[in-house]
């Protein structure tokens, strides 16, 4: 059975990890065919594995293709579209500005879905499970492609979300019908933590309360998902698998009392049949009130097998029943496998079983606690260094005061409090309050151990071929074995978490212009040095897109520090990150441009003039030259750097009289410019065009961007002179190297395709 549900995640696995589906329909008949011939041999020779990953793989294909079916056509991008359904979502933002899910009933025939939308100054307030009548303007999914940053394209993918948006202003905007039946348990989780809020007021730890009682985190400030994340913490902050056991044990014990009533003897209901129905009742209540997420799905079917073996009177092995559950998440949710709480959870339970095999009995209760610990830490460490590019290497330590804490104290204290919130108030005020206090008086020592210099491991992006020594050097360290094999794990693991990228050659350099969007941000760097250009914008959500994209691209390419921090003028899409990134690393010196002021240090003030030299690449100050402009864009800190193979213009937001005042200088050829102003019809004149005549031109503009940047013309401009024009818009981050003298413009997008993400290039680019 292992083989089989292992077959059945591998099948699945890879159509996620394909760069497109077989979507024509030759490819697809070919693809239909191969499956069948493959299947008919495994039935043959009886490999069932071989059939389970033809079926998943089937399986997974379906579904992805039929969620693909339904995407937003581009003809209805940026389109007014009235549409009517159903707030399908917990209304989450500030103010009067709410985020929600909505699912369309009706409205465009070519429009069937959920999409996510934004609906700025609100003037009524949605509920869930209403019925709305609204005039949005949409465009399909969009996310950042960064190296080691979050693909939030695939997420919102993951969550059946089609098109994301925002809602206009239109005078038929109107709720059409109160909630009724639909999002009925969505409802219930939202009444639950109103209650809740009413119960302690603006306590911090709000969201940790109604994490951990309806999965309902969105009031979570990033200060404490930083923190429970650096201390490997956050699968305790909402509703996890582990809670939803410890409630359905504890109730299907409770349970186990009806046998005493004497109705119950008459007919004939035993202990056991009270502790299934109440187990799994509480289990499955539990489960939706966290929304259903990866770990408790994981749970909650893991439960069921166990309380249908206990009502059979049959005896039902590990193996079995964890094979079932995952082939039972796989078929209830396909998209699984693009989860990293998917592969921690499972991974989570397997690592245990690979490590205690049966030994608990044999130690205490604290070693045989501390032993799970340990080897749940180290089993873990292929999967955290995939997805998150990090490894929070106290987390054993954290993790034996919070499972502790949260699973007999807080968890408890907070289910009680939240149902008695339910009924009163006051009374559930009192109780919630106690396990916020807790939770409070804990916090310092979280806080502690998150922002010691250690206290997460940060791999650079490796090689895929070191992931197969990682998983082989954990299995070494987590199975029983004796001291030489432990010695050999201990040594690979090592190996592989010291994994360096090349180093860049004297006298060259390396730079990534990336993707965030509406903003810019470049990292440079030589042999030994690095330098980041701006930090991107601040978003509407609180996050900013240091946040998001610069700090796991710097991390991923092995940066601990900054030699310098420039950032070009004050303008929110340039220095939005700023304190961001002067919070989370080292940074040694800071240039600004004489509009910052976001900076809590005193910052350098650029000016013309200013040079240095790193590893023989020259870096220049070209401007500002210290006279007063009307507009700050024109103050803007321009840096020219060249190396032995080539060059970089970085112009940030100079618009007509920079660039003059740039010119001024017999600026010689450039062989790459970041285009000035984002493509703005303000900048890239004639004369500034004649001057650099780069081989490539790069946009760093955001998709469908309000201002319909860059401008045709000024595209067009750059390209009769030969150059080659690129976006972070459709390209993701642009990686620039130089190999032999020829320069590689790589786009990430292009680099690593996704069946998800688009992939088509711009129609002002060439590529």
């Amino acid at each position: 059975m292992g083989r089989t549900a292992l077959g059945f995640l591998i099948g699945s696995a890879l159509v996620h990890l394909a760069p497109r589906l077989p979507w024509h329909a030759a490819d697809a008949w070919l693809t239909a065919v191969s499956a069948g011939v493959v299947a008919l041999a495994a039935v043959r020779w009886r490999c069932w594995w071989l059939l389970a990953l033809v079926a998943g793989g089937l399986w997974a294909w379906v579904n992805a293709g039929a969620l693909l079916a339904r995407q937003l056509p581009a003809a209805l991008e940026g389109e007014d579209l009235q549409l009517q359904g159903y707030i399908a979502s917990l209304p989450q933002g500030k103010e009067v500005d709410r985020q929600l899910i909505f699912e369309v009933r009706e409205g465009s025939p070519a429009l069937r879905g959920k999409v996510r939308l934004t609906w700025y100054r609100a003037p009524q307030q949605p509920a869930t499970g209403e019925l709305w009548q609204l005039t949005v303007r949409l465009k399909r999914r969009n996310g950042f492609v960064n190296p080691g940053g979050f693909d939030y394209e695939g997420h919102l993918f993951r969550q059946g979300i089609i098109a994301v948006g925002y809602v206009r202003e239109h005078p038929q905007n109107m709720r059409l019908e109160p909630a009724g039946w639909r999002y009925a348990v969505t409802r219930a989780r939202g009444w639950v933590a109103h209650k809740m809020a009413d119960a302690v007021g603006e306590h911090p730890m709000l969201g940790v309360l109604q994490g951990l009682a309806v999965g309902d985190t969105h009031a979570m400030t990033r200060e404490q998902w930083d923190v429970f994340g650096a201390t490997g913490t956050t699968h305790l902050m909402a509703i996890s698998g582990l809670h939803v056991s410890m409630v359905a044990m504890l109730m299907a014990w409770c349970g186990g009392g009806i046998a005493r009533w004497s109705r119950a003897q008459m007919l004939g209901i035993t202990a056991m049949h009270g502790r299934v129905a109440a187990g799994m009742a509480a289990a499955i209540g539990y489960a939706l009130m966290a929304g259903l997420s990866i770990p408790t799905q994981r749970t909650l079917v893991m439960l069921c097998i166990y309380f249908s073996a206990l009502w059979q009177r049959r005896s039902l092995d590990f193996s079995r029943a964890f094979s079932l559950a995952v082939i039972a998440v796989l078929l209830v949710d396909p998209f699984a496998p693009l989860a990293p709480g998917a592969w921690l959870s499972f991974g989570a339970v397997a690592v245990i079983v690979a490590a205690v095999g049966g030994r608990l009995g044999r130690q205490s209760i604290v070693g045989n606690f501390c032993r799970v610990q340990m080897a749940v830490s180290v089993g873990l460490v292929p999967v955290l260094a995939v997805f998150f590019g990090n490894v929070p290497l106290l987390s054993p330590v954290a993790n034996a005061l919070a499972i502790p804490l949260f699973s007999l104290l807080v968890v408890p204290a907070v289910l009680l409090g939240a149902a008695l919130a339910a009924c009163s108030v006051t009374v559930g005020g009192w109780v919630l309050t106690l396990a916020a206090q807790v939770l409070q008086g804990c916090w310092p020592i979280f806080q502690w151990l998150a922002h010691l210099p250690m206290a997460v491991w940060f791999f650079p992006q490796m090689p895929w071929v070191l992931l197969p020594l990682l998983v082989v050097a954990v299995g070494l360290l987590v199975i029983p074995g004796r001291w030489p094999l432990r010695l050999a794990g201990w040594l690979l693991g090592g190996a592989v978490a010291l994994y360096r990228p090349a180093p860049i050659s004297g006298g060259q350099f390396e730079a990534t212009v990336l993707d965030v969007g509406q903003g810019l941000a470049v990292v440079v760097r030589t042999r030994s040095h690095a330098l980041l250009y701006d930090t991107g914008p601040a978003f509407f959500s609180g996050s900013d897109a240091a946040q998001l994209a610069v700090l796991p691209a710097l991390r991923s390419q092995g940066v601990r520090e900054l030699d310098v921090l420039m950032v070009s003028h004050g303008d929110q899409d340039h220095a939005g990150g700023l304190q961001t990134v002067l919070d989370a690393i080292r940074v040694q010196r800071l240039l600004a441009g004489p509009s910052v002021t976001q900076a809590s240090v005193s910052p350098h003030e650029c000016r013309r003039g200013q040079r240095w030299r790193w590893d023989g690449v020259d870096f220049q100050v070209l401007h500002p030259d210290g006279a007063e402009y009307r507009r700050r864009n024109d103050s803007s800190c321009v840096l020219l750097i060249r190396g032995d193979e080539g060059s970089l213009l970085l112009t940030g937001d100079i618009e007509s009289r920079g660039e003059s005042a740039l010119l001024s200088q017999s600026l010689s050829s450039v062989q790459v410019v970041v285009a000035p102003h984002h493509g703005s019809r303000t900048s890239s004149g004639p004369a500034l065009v004649a001057a650099t005549q780069p081989e490539v031109v790069i946009f760093p503009t955001g998709y469908r961007n309000r201002w319909r940047l860059p401008n045709d013309e000024v595209v067009q401009r750059w390209q009769a002179s030969g150059a080659r024009t690129l976006s972070t818009e459709h390209s993701g981050a642009i990686r620039l190297v130089w190999r032999d003298g020829q320069l590689q413009a790589q786009a990430l997008r292009e680099q690593r395709p996704r069946y998800w993400r688009r992939t088509h290039c711009g129609q002002n680019e060439s590529c």
